[in-house]
């Protein structure tokens, strides 16, 4: 693991300074990105001086649609390079290097967390491991809102990969049938939403007793 977080963060290093004129573009599998980030900001109920981390926070820009409505952001991220960029644009949030499996704040001190095309880097042995780091966090009650390059179903994934032909790109997108069933073995809900062709949410939390 440790050689494969190390070529990940080189990745993101060297895509830093490009990264959100890329994301703008919208090409590929990003086709959209920025419509799918405001339409999942409503799906995440949020109070006034809500404390969330932000996973893979990037340069900041899932994070800020949540700060514009008032909740205090905390990043972390895998590369330095973006936590450097983040930094510059919202010098106020505390930012710090870390990951799904190793997340460097204490338990219960966060109300919510969110994360934005960053899941899909994680191995699908790893994603029951990254949900139990995640709301290890969280404070009781609290929820954990993802968007990805996800899919309802495996017959969606397949259309989508058919549509963008060569603009493609294979890595471990999940299909959320996977993710409910990971979601069930650490004692949480999912509940899917589609953003786009390409893209879904998922917001998990805790089961009711």
């Amino acid at each position: 693991m440790a050689d494969r977080l190390s070529e990940t963060r080189g990745e993101f290093d060297d895509w830093a300074d490009t990264y959100d004129e890329s994301v703008r573009q919208g090409l590929g599998v990003l086709e959209g990105h920025d419509r799918s980030l405001d339409r999942a900001t409503e799906l995440l109920p949020l109070a006034s001086g809500h404390q969330i981390l932000d996973i893979g926070v990037g340069t900041g820009a899932f994070g800020a649609l949540f700060a514009e409505r008032g909740a205090s952001i905390t990043g972390v991220d895998l590369s330095p390079r973006m936590l450097e960029l983040a930094g510059r644009r919202h010098p106020h949030w505390p930012l710090l290097e870390g990951h799904f499996l190793a997340l460097p704040l204490a338990d219960a001190s966060m109300d919510a967390a969110i994360s934005a095309f960053a899941f899909h880097h994680l191995e699908t042995s790893e994603r029951p491991d990254a949900l139990r780091e995640v709301f290890r966090v969280l404070r009781e009650g609290g929820a954990f809102l993802l968007v990805d390059i996800l899919f309802a179903d495996e017959p969606a994934k397949d259309a989508a990969r058919r549509r963008l032909a060569e603009q493609w790109e294979e890595e471990n997108y999940a299909v959320f049938p996977d993710l409910a069933e990971d979601a069930a073995r650490v004692g949480l809900s999912a509940a899917f939403t589609r953003l786009s062709d390409l893209h879904g949410a998922v917001l998990f939390q805790a089961r009711r007793r």
